[in-house]
Order: C-alpha cells, then structure tokens, then sequence
C-alpha cells in the first residue's frame, strides 16, 4: 500500500473477518470445553458443597463466554453489513 492512499475500509473489513475466522472457534471450543469441566466438576463432587459451587461458577462462566461470543459475532457481522451497505 502506497501511504499516498487513503485506508480503505475494505481492508479493515477482510481482517476483521479473518481474525474473528480464527478466534471464534476457539473460544466456542474452551468455552464448551469448560461446561464440560464444570459438569465433570458437578458430577464428580458426591454432594460436597464446595465442589458444587465450583462447577456452578464453571458453568456461569463459560455460558456467558459463549453468549458473549455470539453477541459479539453478530454485532461485528451487522455493522461490517451496515457499512459495506452505505
């Protein structure tokens, strides 16, 4: 790119893109990962109170990551739509 050019949006676009191609289905992968270790948590804790809070703050956790995830997909999806739209 020439620093007489203007940036153009396209370019942030396609990174934005490629970078969320890669990040997202990590954090989707730990963050089931995680509910599975919260459940194994649960399950393996024989009605000690402690270990069932544990794997309750496991599960939280690792739901909102995955809510948190898709929000974020569907907003950068939305303003890249709104603004390749204009």
């Amino acid at each position: 790119m020439n620093n007489d050019e203007p940036f153009k949006l396209d370019v942030l676009f396609g990174s934005l893109d490629k970078f969320s191609s890669y990040l997202v289905p990590v954090g989707i992968f730990l963050a089931v990962l995680m509910v599975i270790i919260g459940g194994y948590i649960w399950i393996s804790s024989a009605g000690n109170p402690e270990k069932v809070k544990q794997a309750q703050g496991t599960l939280t956790w690792a739901i909102i990551g995955l809510v948190f995830i898709t929000i974020a997909v569907l907003l950068i999806n939305l303003v890249i739509k709104t603004i390749s739209d204009l």
